[in-house]
């Protein structure tokens, strides 16, 4: 019978064959960041998790996938590979394709494009990791591509605004949520339509028609230049005109401001020598009632002397008093006669008319 520890490196010997064979059937298999895994077996089949970035243990009967879920590049054109230059798309593979007008057009095309995470499965199950571009993108893009070039005439679809029309409407198209492309799982990052080769003679044709094109549009926009330099100067014109009938109605207003101010002025000027007359007359005849007034306050105050005189004179003794005073007033008048007494005129015919006077006089004051 055997020692026991003899038993127990035989059972680890064993036990050690067993993880070596075991880790030999195992198969490792790393999937990158830029990677997304897809895992099957021969029992259940696709496994409808994807797998994200790590190092997987997989056994026999099992097969991880990996897929890139980095941006790719798709061509068609008739470039060769040259300098290292890897080209993805065929040989001589531009897309041939006619215009409206019947014009062969090959196209020379370029596709960004990368894989839907959340369609990986399905894309496995569907196309696999190496026909994705053979059976969804290159069938969906030709025929996009055909439906839009074949709707334009080669002249437009030749260069200019019209390639990039062109070029926006196949991409619009290939990215729409709608699209076949986005509902199996390839997003378009861009598209560019490379180079458009025509018939030469066509060509030729063409740039003819753009050479007219250029001169008609130059020739027209010399002619809009023209019409907007006259415009221009018509409306300089039109200003200037506009700037002296607005200096003329300025003028023609400080002149009639300046005539109605004058107009004014004198209007202020009579009325104010119309109150200075007015109140000239009116003091005149203010003076003048009082001059009235004092006047007959005097011829009364004089005759109510001479009617305290006259009644003075009514009083017994009075008239001779008033003859005294009237003989006086006669000898002053006849004292200053010079000359000689009239014929026939003596002393006593003097005295007699005097003393008649005298009489006469105060008789004719009773």
């Amino acid at each position: 019978m055997k020692p026991l520890y003899v038993k127990l490196i035989a059972g680890s010997g064993i036990l050690l064959v067993g993880f070596i064979v075991l880790f030999m059937m195992f198969d490792v298999v790393p999937i990158k960041g830029n990677q997304i895994g897809v895992r099957e077996d021969w029992w259940n089949g696709v496994n409808n998790d994807p797998l994200p970035p790590k190092t997987y243990f997989v056994w026999p009967w099992q097969r991880v996938q990996a897929y890139s879920a980095s941006v790719q590049v798709f061509v068609m054109n008739d470039k060769t590979p040259e300098h290292g230059e890897i080209n993805t798309g065929r040989k001589q593979d531009s897309y041939l394709v006619q215009s409206k007008d019947s014009q062969d057009m090959h196209l020379s095309l370029q596709v960004q494009w990368r894989i839907d995470p959340t369609h990986v499965i399905e894309i496995h199950k569907t196309v696999g990791p190496d026909l994705i571009e053979e059976k969804l993108l290159r069938p969906t893009l030709l025929r996009v591509v055909k439906d839009e070039a074949t709707t334009r005439e080669a002249i437009q679809a030749y260069s200019g605004t019209g390639l990039v029309s062109l070029q926006q409407a196949i991409e619009k198209d290939l990215n729409s949520p709608e699209g076949e492309l986005r509902k199996r799982g390839v997003i378009v990052d861009s598209f560019v339509i490379e180079h458009i080769k025509l018939d030469e003679e066509y060509v030729k044709e063409i740039k003819a028609r753009q050479v007219a094109i250029q001169k008609e549009m130059r020739s027209v926009q010399e002619e809009k230049a023209a019409q907007a330099e006259a415009l221009n100067a018509k409306a300089m014109a039109q200003a200037d005109l506009n700037k002296k009938v607005v200096e003329a109605e300025r003028d023609k207003q400080v002149l009639v401001l300046a005539a109605e101010a004058e107009n004014e002025k004198a209007i202020l000027e009579a009325e104010a020598a119309a109150k200075k007359v007015v109140l000239a007359a009116q003091a005149k005849k203010d003076s003048g009632e009082l001059e009235a007034a004092s006047i007959l306050a005097i011829g009364t105050a004089n005759a109510e002397s001479e009617k305290l005189k006259f009644t003075a004179y009514s009083a017994p003794g009075a008239e001779l008093y008033t003859k005294i005073q009237v003989a006086k007033s006669m000898e002053g008048a006849f004292g200053n006669i010079k000359g000689y007494i009239p014929e026939n005129m003596t002393i006593f015919t003097l005295g007699d008319s005097f003393m008649k006077s005298v009489e006469n006089i105060t008789a004719a004051k009773k």
